[in-house]
């Protein structure tokens, strides 16, 4: 394989980093200047505008990288694979982009609203130059961390010199989809690289049927992520909007820290299973061992943080979001291991079909249950729609999956974790009682806990933390030298 999987995983940490790091400072700015109405305002036109994206997507994004996978190493096969998908990208993009106008237009721009509105679509019509899937088929992810800081730093350079006071939510709308729209700018200029068009012996046919399988697959995952904001802005009000977003923008963006390594196994999951079926149900397994190594630690620290870390990060306003931080920490463990044992598993051996049933089931149940509880609980009555969705749609691939596909995993490591974990929230708890400021506190809180966490797992001997510590140790050492 050209690159490494420990490189990748290290890019893709990097990568997980910046996006941990610099939504986390938008959302600190924003949170203060656009208020939670505001801020709820820019995410529903943002959410409706988030179905659309997916009919463009047309599954590319996940059909993409398994296609290219493949032919990775086969010059007028990835040219031949480059262009069918492109044209096909063409057509849905096209279909997405009229539906989206054809329905604001007949809501009036939604309230009036039609700049924020048409601001938005700008997330639709920048798919059409989206190749995002070739980067992560080749498995280019040093390239796809340099761009994504790039962008992110000019992105909120800009936010901080033109968002300046709450009624600049539309230009905060602008620069974000700008932001995207960026990144796919740089793709299609770098992409003479590694792809050229060919319209020589083309059989865009032979991806409809897949595609068509996947588009529907992230439609409906897209339905029961999206529709809980959909719901709350019909049956409560903005503000209950901006409080739940923020919840699951921090929840959000623990996940992505927390499956950093993971995330970049796809590509190298579908290579396996069609080539070595030992280094794939190998690979499963170390997958596992990371994820229960960062998932448990953070879905316990969230919990015992999440007060104090809404006041700091958000401020007062926004101080209803810490419940649903709390109510909203099982997503952590659920998407973890679900993206894993579900997700990477259907595609990469071809067992997609599962996730149809499984979201549509998710789907139905969570609109059943938003319609019961967001009228008594507000934000919270969607997070508690959302978990329970969520972890049925993962349950219901789990067991479908793992009739299918026999695997076995190590669970010995849980003990260590298990111990350390316990070990951390002792020390987050006695340090919370130190008498800090509400900054300090935090701060020493994530260090404290965090130092226990690691020393335990190291004391009883845990194999992964142990292997981090040499890698990066050996890496250090190279630099030096």
């Amino acid at each position: 394989m050209k690159n490494s999987l420990f490189k990748n995983s290290i890019f893709n940490i990097i990568y997980t980093l910046s996006n941990i790091i610099f939504p986390f400072l938008t959302s600190i700015y924003v949170s203060r200047i656009l208020l939670p109405y505001g801020v709820g305002k820019v995410a529903v036109a943002q959410n409706l505008a988030s179905y659309f994206v997916a009919i463009a997507a047309f599954g590319l994004p996940a059909y993409g990288v398994r296609e290219f996978a493949k032919v990775r190493e086969k010059k007028e096969e990835k040219n031949k694979v480059f262009t069918e998908l492109f044209l096909i990208n063409i057509i849905s993009t096209t279909v997405a982009v009229i539906i989206y106008i054809a329905i604001v237009m007949l809501n009036n721009g939604f309230n009036g609203e039609w700049k924020l509105y048409i601001i938005c679509s700008l997330s639709i019509f920048f798919n059409y130059i989206n190749i995002d899937w070739i980067y992560k088929g080749l498995e280019e992810y040093g390239y796809i961390t340099v761009r994504s800081l790039i962008v992110k730093v000019i992105s909120f350079a800009a936010l901080l010199v033109f968002v300046k006071t709450k009624d600049d939510y539309i230009t905060y709308a602008l620069i974000i989809c700008l932001a995207t729209g960026s990144n796919y700018i740089f793709n299609i200029i770098n992409s003479r690289k590694y792809v050229h068009f060919t319209f020589k012996g083309l059989s865009v046919k032979a991806h409809l049927k897949p595609l068509m399988l996947i588009a529907l697959i992230a439609f409906l995952s897209t339905i029961y992520n999206k529709v809980d904001v959909t719901m709350l802005n019909i049956l409560s009000t903005e503000e209950a909007v901006g409080y739940y977003i923020y919840s699951q923008k921090t929840i959000n963006l623990v996940i992505t820290m927390t499956i950093a390594i993971t995330t970049a196994l796809l590509p190298r999951l579908s290579y396996y299973y069609e080539n070595s079926k030992e280094e794939f149900y190998s690979l499963l397994n170390k997958g596992f061992q990371v994820l229960s190594l960062t998932t448990i630690p953070c879905c316990i620290g969230i919990c015992l943080i999440s007060q104090t870390a809404v006041k700091v990060l958000y401020g007062d306003a926004f101080s209803p979001a810490a419940t649903g931080i709390v109510y909203m920490c099982p997503l952590i463990l659920i998407k973890g291991f679900g993206d894993l044992f579900c997700y990477q598993l259907a595609f990469s051996t071809k067992n997609e079909k599962i996730i149809i049933p499984a979201s549509t089931a998710a789907s139905i149940i969570n609109i059943v249950l938003n319609l019961i509880f967001i009228p008594i609980l507000a934000q919270n009555g969607a997070v508690i729609a959302s978990v329970l969705s969520e972890l049925i749609t993962n349950l219901i691939q789990y067991i479908y999956i793992k009739r299918s596909l026999k695997y076995k995993i190590d669970l010995k490591p849980l003990f260590s974790i298990g111990i350390a974990a316990l070990g951390m929230s002792a020390a987050v708890v006695l340090l919370k009682m130190i008498n800090l400021s509400d900054i300090g506190s935090l701060l020493i809180s994530i260090c404290g806990g965090a130092l226990v966490y690691v020393i335990i797992n190291l004391a009883f001997g845990n194999k992964i933390m142990s292997e981090i510590f040499n890698r990066v140790g050996r890496c250090l050492r190279i630099k030096h030298e």
